[in-house]
């Protein structure tokens, strides 16, 4: 083997055109690559983080449906609670209204039952003087005890 001027000339062409296309074609293309391996990177990297909020989120909803829920239970015991309050009133009210009306026709049935007493016992009185009047043929005055003792009797 020989070494001519030809194979330095070769040699030294060869690391020239190494370095030219290590400059121009091969550091770009790791560049390319180093930049596309980062972009990748971020981007699994920001897919994970999306994960982790939808998780976070879904979590949050459900949260917060568990406590509408809880709430609604809350609310519809409340109301439940409130309108059985309010027919417990209404009810009370209507019964205290009914104690009252049957109080009062009660009061005007004996008060009634009382007159119609009376009524009929000055009739009574009025009818015997009148056939006492008759049968005697002249007036005769009653007494009012005597005809009640009588009536009772």
């Amino acid at each position: 083997m020989e070494f001519n001027a030809t194979f330095i000339v070769a040699f030294i062409s060869f690391i020239v055109f190494t370095f030219v296309m290590n400059f121009i074609l091969y550091k770009p293309i790791c560049d390319i690559v180093e930049k596309r391996k980062k972009t990748v990177d971020s981007n699994y990297e920001e897919a994970n983080n999306n994960i982790d909020k939808k998780v976070a989120i879904l979590l949050e909803r459900d949260e917060k449906l568990s406590q509408a829920v809880v709430d609604a239970k809350s609310l519809v015991t409340l109301k439940t609670s409130e309108s059985a309050k309010q027919r417990d009133l209404i009810t009370q009210k209507a019964n205290d209204e009914a104690a009252k009306n049957i109080e009062d026709y009660n009061q005007y049935y004996k008060n009634a039952e009382a007159q119609a007493k009376e009524f009929l016992h000055n009739e009574t009185i009025k009818l015997a003087q009148l056939i006492s009047d008759k049968i005697l043929g002249e007036r005769v005055d009653i007494d009012e005890d005597e005809f009640n003792e009588l009536i009772r009797g």
